[in-house]
């Protein structure tokens, strides 16, 4: 194709979208809307899997003790469980330290609440274990329940599937959602390549009297769709970032655990490709619809009449 032409095209293209863009807005609102959804879905997805991973990688395990226990009986079933198999290290944690430790976690927010407890510590003694081989897992948790004295183990094995399978229904209910989104997306990017067919009529008809090839008449229209989709998916990418910081900003200060999200700029430039890519071909592909049909149809009439 000649420079000429595709700048005769390009131009085109933006005419429609400009002539029209009331629907052009209405048609890159529903691509920004399913792209969105497709980017949310995917961080969800992605952070949930990277704390899974992380819970699977942990191999500390906190063990706590019977309350009517006596120091000299907790520091010695320590020592009886660093004896176990699988047992790697295993560290006694006084009551008071462990409140401490408690205090760090919750915060500031919370202090007075520590302040009333401290009189009389609420909390047991225990250990802290760390495992010499995780796949045995769950027959050194089943050992370290069975230990005289061991009144609660904790450990995230059940948090792990419990956020499996929260990542799993947010997947497929999100496909679902992205699937219906995109499919009112190119029905409305349709809709409005038809209109701008329609009130273009005499001017394709035009064209095709002189000889125009249907190729030549449908590139400004696919073109038209491709630049709706390629602005959307820019867009898409923009709000993706603003939410996800504000999102990111917001459970830091609720739960304290912000350092935990995947970075956004280890998954923005693929992101970003995604979403121009999906705009494109939504666009386009809803473009050589509209235009395919119209075209048969004008055509036959055309060809009836010559």
């Amino acid at each position: 194709m000649k420079l000429r032409s595709f700048r005769y095209l390009l131009g085109e293209g933006f005419r429609n979208i400009w002539s029209h863009r009331l629907m052009s807005i209405a048609s890159a609102g529903v691509l920004i809307a399913c792209m969105l959804m497709i980017g949310i879905v995917s961080v969800i997805t992605m952070n949930i899997e990277s704390y899974v991973t992380d819970i699977g990688e942990e191999n500390v395990i906190w063990v706590f003790f019977d309350d009517t226990m006596t120091r000299e009986e907790a520091i010695e079933t320590t020592n009886k469980i660093a004896g176990q198999n699988n047992i790697k290290e295993a560290i006694f944690v006084p009551r008071e330290e462990g409140l401490e430790r408690q205090k760090k976690v919750m915060g500031e927010d919370y202090a007075p609440l520590f302040d009333w407890v401290s009189a009389e510590n609420p909390l047991p003694d225990g250990c802290q274990v760390t495992m010499s081989n995780l796949n045995q897992f769950d027959k050194t948790v089943l050992q370290l329940r069975s230990t005289d004295g061991v009144t609660h183990v904790r450990q995230h094995r059940e948090l792990a599937s419990k956020l499996s399978a929260m990542r799993d229904i947010v997947r497929n209910i999100g496909v679902a959602v992205v699937i219906l989104l995109m499919i009112i997306a190119l029905m409305i990017v349709s809709n409005t390549i038809k209109i701008t067919m329609y009130t273009r009529k005499l001017e394709i008809n035009i064209m095709k009297a002189v000889g125009a090839t249907d190729r030549f008449i449908r590139l400004p229209f696919i073109i038209e769709g491709m630049i709706l989709g390629i602005v959307a998916g820019l867009a898409s990418t923009g709000l993706l970032y603003f939410l996800y910081k504000l999102a990111e900003k917001t459970l830091a200060q609720g739960l304290g655990n912000g350092n935990s999200f995947v970075p956004f700029t280890d998954f923005a430039l693929p992101m970003m490709i995604a979403f121009v890519v999906i705009g494109s071909v939504i666009g386009s592909l809803g473009s050589v619809i509209s235009i395919g049909k119209y075209l048969r149809h004008e055509g036959s009439e055309f060809n009836a009449i010559t």
